[in-house]
């Protein structure tokens, strides 16, 4: 194959998505020579092995998760949402299968909070996750898996609770950052010596918004499909206490996104207040000078006039008199408006 048509099929590959077949035991093997078609033998050989088969789809074309869905028996409802764009997540029960889907966030080189779409689907002997990345690069799910103890490697129900709790941990994370941010945005709207970050105030807002979404959902959806996540643990009764961990950890996740969503709105607030109040002694001040201004610029425009018979026009130290009553009712004008503090 030449350099030139390696280069088209690597592009063409890309362009559909790409799919990995894994055997999970004790350790992580890639079955490099399995296919989605080769999937049903693949699993029957796993069982053999006292392991399970674990394909992995990143960024699938329709075609490809309509192959996947057909050799695994997955339920058309369940593939669509991989298909149909961003769903909101949830748990759903099927026949054969379990369906989890989740947002998880993604890392960028902003600050911003980025957020992709993680699928899980769990069954007798086989695992499917689809990953949908559209900012950012995908989380590399296999490291989590190896990376985990080895009894949360001996099903799919524990694979996909590994997978799951990396995504609960990276809101928890995302919360802490907002935590800290929320502290320092405190220190700058209630200290009169600071003019707060407008900026950073909206952004955290945004960041907030989207870890609500995202966990809250999820923390709602796992809650109530509990019956769902332990009927999957059959005969691996050790991954149950990890579950409801997860459980605990997501539903304190939101609690505290929801508290720290308030406290922001609070910030926000306060904010506008400051912003309303320095635009209102700015126009205190603005309208402070304008009247130190106008008494002298009245007098000086009479005095500018050609007549004769004003006072003091025709005394040669006139203008002296002049000056010192000007200077002198700006300093009385100064002091009531000092007095006032609007100067």
């Amino acid at each position: 194959m030449t350099i030139a048509e390696q280069s088209l099929r690597r592009a063409t590959e890309e362009s559909q998505g790409s799919h990995t077949v894994l055997l999970v035991r004790d350790g992580v093997e890639t079955l490099d020579d399995v296919g989605i078609s080769d999937l049903p033998e693949a699993i029957r050989k796993a069982a053999r092995r006292k392991g399970f088969v674990w394909v992995q789809l990143v960024d699938p074309d329709e075609k490809l998760v309509t192959e996947a869905r057909q050799t695994l028996g997955i339920h058309p409802v369940a593939a669509a949402d991989v298909v149909s764009g961003r769903q909101q997540p949830k748990v759903q029960q099927f026949a054969d299968h379990l369906f989890v889907l989740l947002w998880n966030i993604v890392e960028q080189e902003s600050s911003d909070i980025a957020l992709a779409q993680t699928f899980l689907y769990m069954g007798d002997g086989w695992l499917l996750t689809v990953q949908r990345a559209e900012e950012g690069q995908p989380t590399d799910l296999t490291a989590l898996v190896e990376e985990s103890p080895t009894e949360l490697r001996d099903s799919p129900m524990a694979a996909a609770y590994v997978i799951m709790a990396a995504i609960v941990d990276g809101y928890a994370k995302a919360a802490a950052d907002v935590e800290t941010a929320l502290v320092e945005l405190e220190e700058q709207v209630f200290n009169d010596s600071t003019t707060e970050d407008h900026k950073r105030i909206y952004r955290v807002r945004k960041s907030v918004g989207r870890i609500d979404r995202a966990v809250s959902s999820i923390a709602a959806a796992l809650r109530e499909s509990t019956d769902h996540l332990e009927a999957m643990t059959v005969g691996h009764d050790h991954v149950v206490p990890y579950l409801h961990d997860l459980l605990d950890d997501a539903a304190g996740t939101a609690a505290l996104i929801s508290d720290q969503s308030r406290a922001l709105d609070a910030i926000l607030s306060s904010h506008e207040s400051n912003v309303a109040a320095r635009q209102n002694k700015d126009m205190r001040t603005i309208s402070a000078f304008a009247a130190l201004l106008a008494l002298p610029t009245l007098i000086a425009g009479l005095y500018g006039m050609n007549f004769k018979n004003i006072p003091l026009v025709q005394w040669q130290y006139g203008w002296v008199v002049i000056a010192a009553a000007l200077v002198t009712i700006d300093i009385i004008i100064y002091l009531m408006f000092k007095r006032r503090r609007w100067l």
